[in-house]
């Protein structure tokens, strides 16, 4: 036994001379390094390195707010970010790169160097991500012969093009180059058939994209030779992907790209995944021989302007480390801290070995019996990951010591057997730790304006509708399509019917005056035809009427697959009462590009004098397509770190719409009610909590859009906003 152990000492000190202390950015930076693999881990100067990281996306955060987050993520024991590129921020017309504000990549990157934080970046360039249109220009649409994320000619020209320009615009922050970038991604769970398309990816990375120097990952689906296949799961141990990855790629380390957060849809209550399942599925990758961990997301951030996918709310994967607002998320945020920081401390050891992984007896209430769900993954002669698969609470046995194990639950014990962790343990971590403190109460001194269903902004005309992208390319959400109609019948349940699509909003004006909406806000694309009742009983029959249909984007999906466009608006036919409003030479259908308050920018202070505000706002109040402008002031903190205690507009007394800080859009608000399901929630969400409220009240306003005092904020409200003396602003406070 002595003998033995002086073998495992002797082996464990080969070890720490060929891989020294794994190395942090803070080692390496500004200087050229290395980065490579081999079958256990990445490696920095040759040094096997453990990459504790998280998913942030710059631009579901500002500039202003990036070094606290960065710093956030240093201090929980993160020493890798992760994130997407986003091609439709950067270039949302063709051939012109945008890269400040939020698309600042550069800065975002320098942040998390300053940080002293690693960066895997994931060009895609299709990311999927819950955004809108899965990161693709909706221009693409109108490009010849265009077929996406196949072995299609213009497809590949586009996307090498954008990939190609990313790669040199991040040559800096390369690890050639002294910077943190030392992982990158190309394509995104590509499940397809197209086996040409995966082999040309690979043959980027060979050949153009070689220069870069780092290895390139692909995600939970077909990789390339020269790429490594990535995890995307809930938990990769359990669903049998390391058995699986070490049986086909067993020369390659095993990385977890996306510990699934999941999104929140609208109309949804709040879906949560419990601190003990995510605590259990970090800890059970780590004891299968993981070497790169990743939450996505680690701060979800907000989907701000008209970036979300299809039917997603604005807070993004809220339920995660830091909230969307950007506070911690407790008890996820400290116990999963315990646990990188313990992985960091054994790292060395961890990463000098395979893990060993012996079954081990449980108690099956009459006798001792072999485990089938119960595991030691042993890292002589420091650490034990003890792990119960099991659903329910049970005794195993490990040194003849009978451990309680509750069910899918890890432990981690030194080689005393002293308890170093436990995934099912929160005592001692408060849960409780935010209060929001009103800081503005309504009323606001509001002024409101009426968007005018007709104008003299330029329109299309065609003699059928046509579809909203056509028109758009989605620089705006919002379409109206208008025509002359004569009712043959006046009756109080009228039936319209539109062809359109999934995720869409449709409002229905005839001479002005309202009638109802049809909305769809499913997290999914397709068609749908819209059915509804609306009363024409006040009209004349054999009369004519200008009808007006206001369509609204709720988000293109973000699922994008080969010869697949996403549509918006009418696409297809309209009918009132049977009657086909269309293929008329004498009628035509008229499209008119966005709101006049967009045109005018009215959200501005350069916009806000080009249209006649009415002081007396109730008037607004219930009114359709109405607008609201007031300001406030940020007299009344509580703290003044407002990225750690951040402000968040209260939209009670709203419906659904924009508002607008300072001229930023804090994206789409909606107060739709929030039902829970009778069933468990999608993947890798266990409860709903907040039934029947709002799915999202409390919208995030960053701290760099913000002022001392004369703030503007500008609400456009499509449906009618039934109290807007109720609207204030609380700022979220971190108890300590």
């Amino acid at each position: 036994m002595h003998s033995s152990l002086l073998l495992v000492y002797l082996c464990l000190g080969f070890f720490t001379n060929v891989f020294t202390s794994p190395i942090t950015y803070e080692d390496v930076r500004g200087t050229p390094y290395t980065v490579s693999y081999d079958h256990r881990a990445i490696t920095i100067n040759g040094v096997r390195t453990m990459l504790i990281s998280g998913a942030i996306h710059y631009p579901r955060s500002t500039p202003g707010m990036w070094p606290y987050i960065m710093k956030m993520a240093k201090n929980q024991g993160l020493n890798t970010v992760q994130t997407y590129v986003f091609w439709n921020i950067h270039e949302q017309k063709p051939g012109v790169l945008d890269f400040t504000g939020r698309a600042n990549l550069s800065q975002f990157l320098q942040d998390a160097a300053d940080a002293g934080l690693f960066v895997n970046l994931r060009i895609g360039p299709y990311v999927c991500a819950e955004w809108n249109y899965g990161g693709l220009p909706a221009w693409l649409n109108q490009i010849p012969n265009m077929s996406f994320r196949s072995s299609n000619e213009a497809w590949k020209t586009a996307m090498k093009t954008f990939t190609m320009q990313i790669v040199e615009y991040v040559n800096p922050y390369l690890a050639k180059n002294g910077g943190p970038i030392i992982l990158a991604q190309i394509e995104n769970e590509y499940n397809g058939n197209d086996q040409a398309y995966v082999d040309w990816c690979g043959s980027l990375v060979t050949n153009e994209l070689s220069t870069t120097d780092i290895p390139w990952i692909m995600c939970n689906g077909h990789a390339a030779n020269s790429t490594i296949e990535t995890c995307n799961s809930c938990n990769c141990l359990d669903d049998g992907w390391i058995d699986r990855h070490r049986r086909d790629s067993p020369d390659k380390p095993m990385l977890f790209t996306e510990n699934e957060g999941w999104f929140q849809p609208w109309g949804e209550a709040v879906a949560i995944r419990t601190t003990a399942d995510v605590a259990y599925s970090v800890a059970e990758w780590f004891a299968g021989g993981g070497a790169y961990h990743a939450y996505y997301m680690w701060h979800g951030g907000n989907n701000y302007g008209r970036t979300a996918g299809s039917g997603i709310t604005t807070m993004y994967a809220d339920d995660v480390l830091l909230h969307a607002d950007g506070t911690p998320n407790e008890p996820k945020y400290t116990q999963l801290s315990r646990l990188q920081h313990l992985i960091a401390n054994y790292a060395q050891a961890l990463l000098s070995q395979d893990s060993t992984r012996t079954p081990l007896p449980y108690w099956d209430g009459q006798k001792w019996s072999t485990g089938t769900q119960q595991f030691v993954y042993s890292y002589p002669p420091t650490l034990h990951f003890i792990s119960n698969q099991f659903d329910n609470t049970l005794g195993v046995l490990f040194r003849n010591k009978n451990i309680s194990m509750t069910g899918q639950s890890v432990r981690i014990l030194d080689d005393n057997l002293n308890l170093l962790w436990d995934s099912a343990n929160v005592s001692g971590i408060q849960s409780d730790n935010t209060e929001f403190f009103p800081i503005v109460i309504g009323p606001l001194q509001w002024q409101t304006w009426s968007e005018p269903v007709v104008s003299n902004l330029s329109v299309f005309t065609s003699i059928n509708p046509t579809e909203q992208l056509t028109i758009t390319n989605d620089e705006t959400i919002y379409l109206w399509y208008r025509r002359n109609v004569t009712l043959a019948q006046a009756q109080a349940h009228a039936i319209v019917q539109v062809e359109t699509r999934k995720a869409n909003a449709l409002l229905f004006f005839l001479d002005g005056e309202y009638l109802g909406e049809f909305d769809n806000h499913d997290h999914s694309q397709g068609s749908v035809t819209a059915t509804i009742s609306l009363d024409l009983s006040t009209f004349k029959p054999n009369q004519r009427y200008l009808f007006e249909i206001l369509s609204i984007s709720l988000g293109l999906d973000n699922g994008i697959q080969a010869n697949s466009f996403e549509h918006k608006g009418i696409v297809g036919n309209v009918w009132i009462d049977g009657q086909l409003l269309g293929n008329d030479e004498t009628n035509l259908w008229e499209h008119q590009k966005g709101l006049v308050g967009e045109y005018f920018q009215i959200y501005t202070e350069q916009g806000s004098s080009k249209v006649s505000w009415n002081t007396q706002w109730t008037k607004g109040i219930n009114k359709p397509i109405t607008w609201f402008q007031a300001r406030f002031n940020l007299d009344h903190i509580v703290r003044e770190d407002i990225n750690a205690n951040p402000i968040l507009l209260d939209a009670q007394g709203l419906n659904r719409g924009h508002a607008f800080i300072n001229g930023n859009d804090l994206g789409l608000y909606w107060l739709i009610e929030g039902i829970c399901r009778d069933t468990p929630p999608c993947c890798c969400q266990q409860a709903q909590i907040n039934c029947l409220e709002p799915t999202q009240r409390y919208y995030h306003i960053p701290s760099d859009w913000l002022m001392p005092e004369n703030n503007l904020i500008t609400i456009f409200d499509d449906l009618g906003a039934s109290s807007p003396g109720s609207v204030g602003f609380v700022q979220r406070v971190v108890l300590t």
